[in-house]
């Protein structure tokens, strides 16, 4: 994987720049969290920014093989020196915050959370789109022990329904969705992508295929992956640390969106917080974007 393509890709890149130049200008030290390193794209650019100021840098991904192409790429292309501590950290990010390393509270926390699936895991991982063939595993750690198939093949009727209605918000088609999957894997094992797209194909019309198959997959990678439950841990975070922070989490859906905004009403007035779009250009370069909200949260 070359440069052109880690750097081509981060969503939202210059208007994140810009506001960390901003918010940053006036801090001591800072620390520097970036809670879905990915291929390192954001970072690589944030850092630079942050040259004089940083006392330490926390770098995660829970994929340790996007971690390494990362990690590579990043020691190639800025110079850290022995001044600034650099970690680059495979786990979650919901538990990197429920065992948040020591900090000084005078230090200024500026983190960053994409909450989309990266570009290496369109491109590299396996079922997570519904227009390539895979095994149904969506899992971004490879040591998950929970895979797509599974959920597909082995939870009830019941658990299938309460997955796939926290995506679809409709009781009625959660329940047709889940019946229609448990009938036919009583016939033969749904192992695919394309076994799962051909089960739906077959009771849903050819008008609301593509839009069904997108929200089926979403909710079976959001589940895999303990998407919300991690987003829960960050945000449970901020609402004690003493530090002043500056939070980016940029969003791709309501859910999402939901608990970021539930996270800002409770701390009310401590909190400053501001929503950015991508630009038409940046959604015409890059159309994954499209749906991307930068929240902009600083204590």
């Amino acid at each position: 994987m070359n440069s052109e393509e880690i750097n081509h890709f981060p969503v939202l890149k210059e208007e994140i720049v810009r506001i960390v130049k901003e918010k940053s200008s006036d801090k001591g030290k800072v620390v520097f969290i970036d809670c879905t390193l990915g291929l390192g794209g954001h970072s690589a650019a944030i850092i630079p920014v942050l040259f004089g100021k940083l006392s330490r840098v926390f770098l995660i991904d829970k994929d340790r093989e996007s971690l390494e192409i990362a990690a590579n790429f990043l020691k190639q292309n800025i110079s850290f020196g022995d001044r600034i501590k650099v970690d680059f950290v495979n786990t979650l990010f919901g538990q990197f915050f429920e065992n948040f390393p020591n900090v000084g509270e005078d230090e200024f926390l500026i983190v960053l959370a994409d909450l989309g699936i990266s570009y290496y895991q369109l491109k590299y991982g396996v079922g997570f789109g519904f227009t390539k063939e895979s095994f149904l595993d969506m899992r971004y750690d490879k040591e998950g022990d929970i895979t797509a198939f599974d959920v597909i093949n082995y939870f009830d009727y019941e658990q299938l329904v309460d997955i796939f209605f926290r995506v679809f918000e409709n009781i009625g088609f959660a329940k047709k969705l889940a019946s229609v999957i448990v009938e036919e894997r009583k016939r033969k094992e749904i192992r695919t992508t394309f076994d799962l797209n051909k089960t739906v194909s077959k009771y849903v019309s050819a008008k609301i295929l593509k839009d069904t198959l997108q929200k089926l997959y979403l909710s079976l990678r959001i589940y895999v992956n303990r998407e919300l439950e991690e987003l829960e841990k960050l945000l449970n975070f901020f609402k004690k640390v003493p530090n002043r922070f500056l939070l980016l989490i940029i969003s791709y859906h309501s859910l999402e969106g939901k608990i970021i905004k539930r996270f800002y009403k409770e701390l009310a007035t401590s909190v400053k917080v501001k929503k950015i779009k991508p630009s038409k250009e940046e959604i015409l370069a890059n159309k994954p974007s499209r749906s991307a909200i930068l929240w902009v949260i600083e204590k």
